[in-house]
């Protein structure tokens, strides 16, 4: 039997990597190294200056740059020739339209000498995040799960804008997976000097390849957030993204530290669930409230959208908002769960938290309004996706699921 290209590709991957020095300055390293997919999707971090301002190409320039920074390929990996940011790349496979690069080796990472190898995976459309939906959802959850077996872990480059989203969605799909999928990107583009994207894809490398954490994780900024506890807070702060309910699961300090090391998830051989195909129609709607806000605006948005299956309403403070009979608010959510669509109240605060605390919680939780609990918007946008994209669920069934922590994702 013949091997498919992505096997040769393996094979001499692997053969470069048998040659390559395993000692280290500790002594001699002869355990396996593990093999990680990096995932391309474009964004910041593969960004390049363009007459109309930098934007994420899809050359081998993304490639050249990784190939050619010593934090990230082992001189030893090019042990008869140098290789310069301007050499060509003479192997390359074409995945359907996506292109696989030819593997790299990391230097060694820790005091063990540990190495990594990891294979680059350029979609066929770099984009900018702004642009993510849940087709390029589906996209790379379809890729992850047909290279499972593959490799040891995932590493999903991504744009910043939506980087929660897809990490809060990937949480979902891929949940109880025995393997860790970290998603990161950059502020700074590689190309730019100053960038940070080096420091965030030399970390998510070091957790998918010497780790034994598995699940979904956000890389960014020397921490480790959970895939579905994410915000992005600053466009201009390195530290972009924060957790705002939950601690960080690992900070990379002089001293690594952990929340809870005995709680991270740890790797098995658990599969990943069957690969559910998201519903790319426009299904789950955004209301934020405001003052002067009432019913018929509210159900103007949403009768535009006739595939529309679930509304997540961004109220204030601990979930409340406009009950008077006046605003017609109340009757219009009400008729909304009535026709079975979900409908969801989280919190316009930064730090989140809906509880019934206070009557108008109380009363909307009378008519079916499900409560956010401590859920940022992209964990609540990304569950009910998921969820109503399970065509097996009753509406009952959804709404109970809901209200149940799945992922991590809330405190209930």
């Amino acid at each position: 039997m013949s091997s498919t290209p992505l096997e040769r590709l393996d094979s001499r991957a692997s053969t470069a990597a048998d040659t390559t020095a395993s000692t280290s300055i500790f002594g001699s390293n002869n355990k396996k190294r593990r093999v990680i997919c990096c995932v391309g999707t474009g964004g910041t971090i593969a960004s390049e200056p363009t007459p109309g301002g930098l934007a994420p190409t899809r050359q081998d320039t993304f490639f050249r740059r990784i190939r050619s920074h010593p934090s990230l390929t082992s001189p030893d990996h090019f042990a008869s020739d140098c290789v310069s940011f301007s050499s060509p790349v003479h192997t390359t496979i074409t995945e359907g339209r996506n292109i696989l690069y030819p593997r790299l080796i990391t230097p060694e990472l820790d005091d063990e000498g540990t190495q990594v190898e990891y294979d680059i995976l350029d979609l066929d459309k770099h984009m900018d995040s702004s642009e993510m939906t849940p087709a390029e959802w589906n996209t790379v959850a379809a890729l992850v799960h047909e290279n499972w077996d593959k490799y040891d872990g995932f590493v999903i480059l991504s744009g910043t804008d939506t980087l929660a989203y897809t990490a809060a969605i990937l949480s979902f799909l891929f949940q109880r997976a025995g393997k860790p999928i970290m998603v990161t990107g950059a502020q700074i583009p590689l190309s730019r000097p100053r960038s940070d994207g080096w420091t965030n894809i030399l970390d998510s490398l070091f957790v998918t390849g010497t780790m034994q954490y598995a699940g979904v994780g956000i890389v960014f900024h020397h921490q480790v957030l959970q895939g579905a506890r994410a915000t992005k807070t600053s466009p201009n702060f390195f530290g972009a993204f924060t957790s705002p309910c939950v601690p960080p699961l690992i900070n990379f300090n002089v001293k690594i530290t952990y929340d809870s090391r005995d709680s991270l998830p740890k790797r098995s051989r658990h599969p990943p669930p069957p690969l559910l195909k998201l519903l790319t129609d426009p299904t789950v709607l955004s209301v934020h409230i405001y003052p002067g806000m009432t019913g018929a605006l509210l159900e103007a948005q949403i009768d535009s959208v006739p595939t529309c299956k679930a509304v997540i309403i961004s109220a204030y403070g601990s979930g409340n908002l406009p009950i008077n009979e006046e605003s017609g608010v109340l009757q219009s959510l009400k008729r909304l769960v009535e026709r079975e669509v979900l409908v969801v109240v989280i919190s316009q605060c930064a730090i989140p938290n809906v509880y019934p605390l206070y009557t108008q919680g109380r009363t909307l939780l009378d008519i079916g309004v499900l409560p956010g609990y401590d859920l940022t918007h992209e964990a609540a946008f990304a569950k009910l996706i998921w969820l109503v994209s399970r065509s097996e669920l009753t509406f009952r069934q959804r709404q109970d699921l809901f209200e149940e922590p799945l992922v991590g994702e809330m405190t209930v």
